[in-house]
């Protein structure tokens, strides 16, 4: 067994899973389920393409100040293109659970990220403790990174399916940016407990401005009160 891929699977799909699952978990039956795990599946293609990019633009950025700033900056404006193009489909527009497809999409892109982030660094040969506290920090690099492409993936979709895209596309572009600055830690092969800051910029955004804004606003009132209704009685009977 490849110890250090199984780890990096664990780095990468729980937080994903758990983000998941706590978002839509008691939602169950507003919308297409299939749809919703079709949409986390075609992230993880996703990002294989952004996990290969990223790690042979990192290779030859990394000893250089000014390019691996340039570089972060342009990959948060290649991953939101990626996700606009794909969410900003005809047969997808119409649909008032696009944010939560997007807020999908983006989950998959990370988990697949994560693993490759992960499983690269733990090529080199470490201690116990090393490893443990390298564990650790993935494990919080993962949370930041799920919150903030399920975010912009959810305001995209929101932007796309409200028809004010322009808005939305530039406010992903902006809040990924300024994320993906946090990733230079790992860019310079800093030691990996630096790999925490994204926490900070993620979590906020995805509770404050997606779950507690976009997510909860963006169902039609006349599904919500049937849903309600349906929910009702399935507990009193």
């Amino acid at each position: 067994m490849d110890w250090n891929f199984y780890m990096a699977s664990i780095i990468g799909f729980v937080p994903s899973f758990g983000i998941l699952y706590f978002t839509w978990g008691h939602l169950e039956g507003l919308f297409s389920e299939k749809k919703l795990f079709f949409n986390y599946f075609i992230g993880w293609i996703a990002g294989i393409v952004v996990s290969l990019f990223f790690l042979i633009g990192v290779v030859s950025v990394r000893d250089y100040l000014d390019l691996s700033v340039l570089y972060l900056l342009f990959f948060g404006f290649f991953t939101e293109l990626l996700k606009y193009i794909y969410l900003n489909t005809p047969n997808k527009r119409r649909d008032y659970a696009l944010p939560y497809y997007g807020f999908a999409f983006g989950l998959g892109i990370s988990a697949i990220w994560m693993v490759s982030l992960s499983y690269y660094y733990f090529r080199d040969p470490m201690d116990t403790l090393e490893y443990v506290v390298a564990f650790a920090s993935f494990i919080i690099m993962s949370l930041a990174l799920s919150s903030i492409h399920a975010s912009t993936g959810a305001l995209l979709g929101y932007g796309i399916y409200k028809n004010f895209w322009e808005k939305y596309l530039l406010q992903s572009l902006g809040l990924q940016m300024l994320f993906n600055l946090t990733l230079l830690p790992y860019v310079w092969n800093f030691p990996s407990f630096y790999y925490f800051i994204g926490v900070f910029i993620g979590f906020p955004v995805l509770y404050y401005k997606v779950y507690k804004g976009v997510l909860i606003y963006t169902i039609p009132k006349k599904v919500m009160v049937k849903w309600r209704k349906k929910q009702k009685l399935q507990l009193k009977s």
